[in-house]
């Protein structure tokens, strides 16, 4: 299983100051790769048969029995790493370690793809990785087919995102793009495109889901831009009985999403 086997125990090691460029943004675009953290996330990519590239492990740790089929049939020789506690400290974000992580060949997936599947979410400059996260976890959910990510909005692979995210992120394709054109083509293609907002006349539940849909949500605090909103088809809002002002913008995009749900499910 281990061909592609190393020891290493210094932080000055050039592969730690590679995997550390992994903790940013820039080095995760450079590279075209990301590190994940935890025997549970790990487990999940595999299942999901995404690209593991390395596995690093503290020394006093050994590879899990449950991984070893699927890492036999990866579709690539995974390098693993057995390294020292300091380096499992530097490449850690929690504060007990498990002291697993592995590092995932971003997936690149097409606008074209999207366009033949029937339900999509839309997302606009969402800033915080948790709540990111959360979305992408209760699109996955919801039976979303796939979710554009707008300029602006916190990148996918952040690790605050992968872990709110539960492991959804493996689950359904994720393209960045620019959402003045990705709206207009999608409109092309029969989609409804329906935004979001607090001051909409229309309520959620009265739009409906079932035909080709896009859900378009945004910035936690300012929401959509008035230029953003002459580009949907309809605005809808959820309704308040109660004294708060606004909702958190992952549980509102969690209850719209799954509004469709309940109509496909009193369908049947």
């Amino acid at each position: 299983m281990k061909k592609n086997f190393e020891i290493i125990q210094s932080l000055k090691n050039p592969k730690v100051k590679t995997w550390m460029n992994l903790k940013t943004k820039q080095g995760r675009n450079e590279q075209g790769l990301y590190l994940i953290e935890g025997i549970k996330i790990i487990e999940e990519a595999l299942n999901s048969r995404q690209e593991v590239m390395s596995i690093i492990y503290t020394r006093d740790k050994e590879i899990p029995d449950s991984w070893q089929i699927q890492i036999e049939q990866s579709m690539q020789p995974i390098n693993f790493y057995q390294v020292s506690q300091s380096i499992v400290d530097k490449l850690s974000d929690t504060k007990t370690p498990q002291g697993f992580f592995a590092i995932l060949k971003q997936e690149q997936h097409s606008l074209e793809t999207l366009k033949s599947r029937s339900f999509l979410l839309l997302v606009d400059e969402i800033q915080d990785p948790g709540n990111l996260g959360t979305i992408i976890r209760s699109a996955d959910a919801a039976g979303v087919e796939g979710i554009i990510l707008g300029n602006g909005t916190v990148d996918p692979y952040n690790d605050k995102v992968i872990r709110s995210a539960m492991g959804s992120i493996f689950h359904l394709p994720i393209v960045k793009a620019s959402l003045d054109e990705v709206i207009f083509h999608l409109q092309q293609s029969d989609f409804q495109v329906i935004g979001t907002s607090p001051y909409a006349e229309k309520a959620y539940f009265d739009v409906d889901y079932k035909q080709k849909t896009v859900i378009l949500v945004g910035n936690e605090s300012r929401g959509l831009s008035e230029s953003r909103k002459d580009q949907v088809d309809q605005m809808v809002k959820i309704p308040f009985m109660g004294q708060a002002e606004s909702l958190n913008v992952a549980t509102a995009t969690s209850i719209i999403l799954f509004e469709r749900v309940r109509q496909l499910l009193k369908q049947a």
